[in-house]
């Protein structure tokens, strides 16, 4: 009872439901609201919705090239800084676009809204949950991604009746307002909460390849790779599996509503994770969810309304586990102190990938047709092999490492 107890306690010492909510607002305003924002921002910048959306991906690219700096600062004074920081920036692009009506006005916004999504998503989240409570990240991670897995859907209910009602402008110093005041909240967080690591001692800890053990090496290449296939085939399937769809059995409705399926199996995914896949090895859930994702597409490439079906909900759990997955793994192999710095270059390629997923993808489709499954399932096979490849790499981390009888 002590135990079950101490553990309690733990976990109400880390704001996590605050982390949780936190990338609802980041995800949700910083880059899915502008599903329904691309409209109005092109009439009010007198440009064409692709160029919103280009100017959208550039922004998400560039700022991943910055991923090992964030990680950095993170470790040398707080991810909540961090998160803090980005927070504000992407408020900052928010007010911008609610008054500019130039160019230059635009990307000003989002290059503000770029620095939002490298400094208050979930790589920075991630770190806080290591940060404050190590030994019980994993579980931690799993209710960030909990409620990051319905940002998606919360912004599209919320964004468009207050665009009827208020208009482009009021509804966007509204988004700013929200943001604002979670960075307020993470800076008073920033404040509160000291990380473990630096509790212990002032030092900063060195973190340099040449001293890393080979299979921390191995591991770092691993993830990244994993990570830069995973989220290149995955946003390159996300964008195309209307077309997908509707190319197979000619009906928009039906294509609509088998694509909507992934989203609530992701976080069937994620609860599967919280409350079952915590008790296994976490590269053991991870490889066996990395392999439900080329299964889903091979079942998609199936002409059968019940095989597209169960290919989305496959392809939701196991995406949905996956991103716990690369969360938390990483922190086997990196302690406390140099996690950030160790997932900021791992999450490099995996941001760049995710960037040029939706234009990868489009061209995939548009030049080979029938061949895009066939093209992105070999790229999910990719990751597969990686993650399963871990498992060859034993952890160094001393706290995830279960004494031996």
């Amino acid at each position: 009872m002590r135990q079950i107890s101490s553990r309690t306690q733990q976990h109400r010492a880390v704001p996590v439901h605050s982390l949780g909510i936190s990338q609802i607002l980041a995800y949700g305003l910083l880059f899915y609201g502008f599903a329904q924002l691309k409209q109005p921002l092109a009439a009010q910048f007198q440009l064409s919705e692709l160029y919103i959306l280009t100017a959208l991906s550039l922004t998400v690219g560039a700022q991943a090239c910055l991923a090992p700096v964030f990680g950095y600062i993170a470790d040398r004074y707080s991810a909540l800084s961090v998160m803090c920081f980005g927070f504000f920036a992407g408020s900052a692009g928010l007010g911008l676009l609610a008054i500019g009506d130039s160019v230059w006005f635009l990307l000003a916004s989002f290059s503000c809204i770029g620095l939002g999504m490298g400094c208050a998503t979930y790589e920075l989240a991630f770190s806080s949950a290591v940060q404050l409570d190590e030994k019980h990240a994993r579980i931690n991670i799993s209710y960030i991604t909990f409620y990051g897995a319905v940002a998606s859907s919360i912004t599209w209910l919320v964004t468009g009746p207050l665009l009827v009602r208020l208009g482009l402008e009021n509804t966007l110093w509204l988004m700013m307002g929200v943001l604002w005041l979670a960075g307020a909240r993470m800076g008073v967080l920033a404040r509160i909460y000291t990380p473990t690591h630096r509790q212990a001692s002032n030092a900063f800890a060195r973190f340099r390849w040449s001293e890393l053990h080979l299979s921390e090496k191995k591991a770092m290449g691993l993830l990244a790779f994993a990570g830069g296939c995973e989220y290149l085939a995955f946003s390159a399937a996300a964008m195309m599996w209307i077309s997908w769809f509707d190319s197979l059995y000619q009906d928009l409705a039906i294509a609509v509503i088998l694509a909507s399926i992934y989203g609530p199996f992701q976080l069937c995914g994620r609860v599967a994770e919280m409350y079952i896949g915590r008790r296994f090895d976490a590269r053991l859930t991870g490889a066996v969810a990395a392999s439900l994702v080329p299964l889903a597409m091979m079942l998609a490439y199936i002409e059968n309304i019940y095989m597209s079906a169960l290919a989305m909900a496959l392809f939701g759990m196991g995406h949905g586990v996956l991103t716990v997955t690369l969360g938390f793994v990483t922190n086997l192999y990196f302690r406390a102190e140099i996690y950030g710095r160790a997932k900021g270059w791992i999450s490099l390629p995996r941001s760049l990938g995710l960037a040029m997923g939706p234009l990868t993808g489009g061209f995939i489709f548009a030049q080979f047709g029938n061949g895009f499954l066939i093209i992105v399932t070999g790229c999910f096979l990719l990751a597969c092999l990686s993650i399963w490849a871990l498992l060859f790499q034993p952890p160094t981390n001393q706290i995830h490492i279960k004494p031996q009888d």
